[in-house]
């Protein structure tokens, strides 16, 4: 099967979020498959993490035969993509005046107008490679999904919502040039609250609709974690599917990760995480007790992701003998507050702003535990990547966080610790338990061995996805 991803971000050109991650190792996986030809489109910024390894083949993005004049056509013309190889599948980077210049690829003043030009280029490459589906991630690329059902020439269609809390809403004021060449939208099909909204638009025209795991999937039905589109997803509900993201075992296994300070196995993980701890210190200079629990915390500091419960925590319990080390950038509150416990919490809170992969990396390598009090979560991938360093996430029972985390009272099936999202007592009780565990150092080896034997690939989500991939062809053919 011929495939066409189409995203605003892929790993490692563009990172902004689990987004990145998780479209870069699900199409590498089904590249795996020799029945399948991958194709990813994304587009060209000015700050890419990696230079791709183009072939010297480029795409026009709009028939340069049929003479438009809109502002849109004008930049399609003044675009290219070009073609790049990264393993088995084949890149298309869209280099265009109107991304080049940016410095980051989302919060641009444009984007309503951006994304829908990269939209219809994804269209018309969808053409051009001749693909049998065209499968678009979150609103940046719904526009595509809304070509591929209404132009002439048509083509099947699966839609992903990795965050419905990000829907590409815009005064329909500025967006009146969907209506015009070369889109020729009617723009109905967007109205939602008086706005243009691009997800609300691919939801009523994609032939199959995924949520990234099944919890979400539940949760979106229904306000307000629906953020007001729940009545078009019930109504969409049975071509709705909840399949839980995978990680890419070989990037993030702590055996062969040269990011981290020293390698280990589930056979070495004693001796492995105390090292990769003390070198985690001594790099940024901390004086603390090597005996006492390090938690890591690594996110956007925003509302969602549930800092304000975990600082609420901090503050009720700052006898427990926790370290955390936490990585992030985002609310300019949330960041004050965490500035000033790095500075005032005798050694207990570190806080480095921004993001920094390798960090990343040296956390979940040194952390026992990993924090995640996220009042909402599509899916989240730390807890998995936490899972394969044999670092015990705790996490709130939310979306695909308690589709991939379970506290039992049978230890052996359990996977780390869950609590009640937004409630600082149930955090409180999770940090109790996740202490006891701490220094029962038996118990611990066990849970550390247990989880980084868990299978977090896309072996099954994969399938899945081919799934529902033949039933679109099979809606489009009729």
């Amino acid at each position: 099967m011929k495939i066409l991803h189409t995203t605003a971000e892929f790993f490692p050109y563009i990172k902004a979020g689990g987004l990145s991650d998780m479209l870069s190792s699900l199409s590498e996986f089904q590249s795996g498959d020799t029945d399948n030809e991958i194709f990813v489109a994304l587009p060209i910024i000015q700050k890419m993490n990696q230079e791709p390894n183009f072939t010297g083949k480029e795409f026009a993005c709009i028939d340069e035969s049929i003479a438009y004049h809109s502002d849109a056509c004008k930049v399609l013309k003044n675009s290219k993509f070009k073609e790049a190889i990264d393993g088995s599948r084949k890149l298309y980077f869209f280099d265009s005046p109107i991304f080049r210049d940016l410095p980051g690829i989302y919060a641009n003043a444009n984007e309503h107008f951006n994304f829908a030009v990269f939209s219809y280029a994804c269209y018309h490459l969808a053409l051009e490679l001749n693909v049998d589906l065209v499968h678009s991630h979150d609103w940046h690329t719904a526009i595509v999904t809304i070509l591929c059902n209404v132009q002439t020439v048509k083509k099947p269609t699966c839609f992903t919502i990795h965050n419905l809390a990000y829907q590409g809403d815009h005064p329909t004021e500025m967006c009146r040039f969907l209506r015009i060449d070369p889109f020729y939208l009617d723009l109905k099909i967007f109205d939602q609250l008086n706005k243009t909204n691009y997800m609300k638009a691919a939801l009523v025209v994609a032939q199959e609709i995924t949520t990234v795991s099944q919890g979400y999937r539940d949760e979106i039905l229904i306000e307000p974690m629906g953020n007001s589109l729940s009545w078009i997803l019930k109504e969409r509900q049975d071509s709705l599917t909840g399949i839980l993201n995978g990680i890419n075992e070989k990037e993030w296994n702590p055996e062969f990760d040269k990011k981290i300070y020293k390698n280990y196995s589930f056979e070495t993980i004693e001796k492995g995480k105390l090292a990769n701890k003390i070198a985690l210190y001594q790099e940024y200079g901390l004086h603390v007790d090597l005996h006492k629990p390090l938690i890591g915390l690594i996110g956007r500091l925003t509302h969602q992701k549930g800092f304000d419960t975990f600082l609420n925590s901090f503050y009720q319990k700052w006898k427990m003998p926790f370290y955390y080390f936490v990585l992030g950038s985002g609310d300019k509150q949330i960041e004050g507050a965490l500035f000033h416990e790095s500075h005032h919490s005798s050694g207990r809170i570190f806080f480095y702003k921004g993001f920094d992969e390798v960090l990343a990396r040296k956390i979940e390598a040194a952390s026992d535990f990993f924090l995640m009090p996220s009042l909402f979560e599509p899916c989240g991938l730390n807890q998995m990547y936490s899972h394969s360093y044999g670092t015990i996430p705790i996490v709130s029972r939310v979306g695909g966080l308690k589709d991939s985390v379970h506290e039992s009272w049978d230890k052996k099936k359990s996977t780390g610790f869950v609590f009640e999202a937004g409630v600082e007592h149930s955090l409180n009780y999770a940090l109790d338990r996740a202490l006891s565990l701490y220094y029962d150092k038996t118990g611990l080896t066990e849970k550390r061995e247990h989880i980084m034997k868990l299978d977090w690939s896309w072996r099954k989500g994969s399938s899945e996805y081919m799934a529902l991939y033949n039933r679109a062809i099979q809606k489009i053919k009729g």
